[in-house]
């Protein structure tokens, strides 16, 4: 029973930090101040993606928030500034438990309809609960709502467009950005001895990394940590990429138990596939694997859109040990971009599958 109660209350905590830690800050600059707002990825991340991937682009430099009314709401993304403009595109809706209008300052999309939302966005500066489950809802202004309450205040005509335009200089993302991490499972469980790398992939300019255990700083600074834990029980792993002004945590779990050292996740009475070496790696890995029994064995390497990019081996092999060099090109052999790519091993009765970094 108390294990059973351990294990609970670390799934609560694992909830509560990626709640907490796995969440930009977007800041508005507009003629009129700047405000910042923190937007939920961790709870919608299509509707944030998104308004980051229109953001990056400068979509919003310059536009006008084209619709404002007084103790309601503010209305921005146009790009015709009517209205009546869109990227293009249109996105689902996404909701949550957990976001709702029932407080002012709500960053929600605007839409003409279910599922019709796209580039345009509003924030409100009063409850608006009649707006729950038919706006998307994916941030809240947490620095500078007096600049949001004076914008919804100035003077507009008969059709709600302010007489004197607020213009958007800009919006940025203020916080580090990952372009991908490793592992990606945010829970793993491994042997004790076993040796284990994380990795933050982040192409932002002027950052620097730490790596925590158990909130206990590492002596560690590269965006690559190499950890072996040799005690039982669960281990927070926490690797932090920062700017100037902000962090950006990401937590993994580690359950640790005694045993040989080789993942319980690649053991079995067929094969073992061990980790690739080095890794991450440039320009090339040894990627090495046993087999219990002779027998046809296919090794082949995928991106992490799962399409495949090289088969290593495709053939009849003995029971025994193997090892493949793989040189980080593709069939055409053209030289696959950085990234993390997934080694997957398959037999007649097995599919084992592990995560690679190339890096240059």
């Amino acid at each position: 029973m108390n294990k059973i109660r351990f294990i609970l209350i670390t799934i609560i905590l694992l909830i509560s930090i990626n709640t907490l830690w796995g969440q930009s800050v977007a800041k508005w600059h507009t003629s009129m101040g700047d405000f910042e707002v923190t937007l939920r990825e961790d709870l919608v991340p299509i509707t944030v993606g998104n308004f980051v991937d229109l953001t990056n682009s400068n979509f919003y430099d310059n536009l006008i928030f084209h619709r404002v009314i007084s103790d309601f709401m503010i209305q921005d993304g146009c790009p015709l500034g009517t209205g009546y403009g869109n990227p293009g595109y249109t996105i689902p809706d996404e909701f949550h438990p957990d976001l709702d209008y029932n407080e002012p300052y709500v960053l929600g999309m605007a839409n003409a309809g279910p599922n019709t939302g796209g580039s345009q966005y509003f924030i409100t500066v009063e409850p608006t609960p009649w707006l729950n489950g038919a706006h998307s809802i994916f941030g809240h202004v947490t620095l500078g709502s007096d600049i949001v309450e004076n914008i919804s205040e100035v003077p507009t005509n008969a059709n709600n467009k302010p007489l004197t335009d607020v213009v958007i200089d800009s919006i940025r993302i203020m916080t580090p950005q990952l372009d991908s991490y490793l592992p990606i499972e945010d829970t793993l469980y491994v042997n004790a001895g076993e040796a284990m790398a994380f990795a933050l992939v982040c192409s932002d300019e002027n950052i620097t990394y730490s790596w925590y255990i158990n909130d206990e700083l590492q002596a560690g600074t590269s965006f690559v940590f190499n950890y072996t834990p040799t005690e039982n029980g669960w281990h927070e792993v926490t690797g932090v990429v920062s700017n100037e002004n902000y962090d950006l945590p990401k937590v993994w779990w580690v359950n640790v138990t005694g045993g040989t050292g080789i993942n319980n996740d690649i053991v079995n009475s067929k094969a073992i596939l061990y980790q690739n070496i080095p890794n991450p790696f440039n320009p090339e890995t040894s990627i090495k694997f046993s087999l219990v029994q002779s027998g046809h064995s296919l090794l082949e390497i995928y991106n992490i859109k799962g399409q495949l990019i090289k088969t290593l081996v495709n053939n009849d092999l003995v029971a025994g040990e193997h090892s493949f060099i793989w040189n980080g090109k593709n069939e055409k052999g053209d030289q696959v971009a950085s990234g993390i790519y997934l080694y997957n091993l398959r037999t007649q009765d097995i599919s084992i599958q592990k995560k690679a970094i190339l890096l240059k």
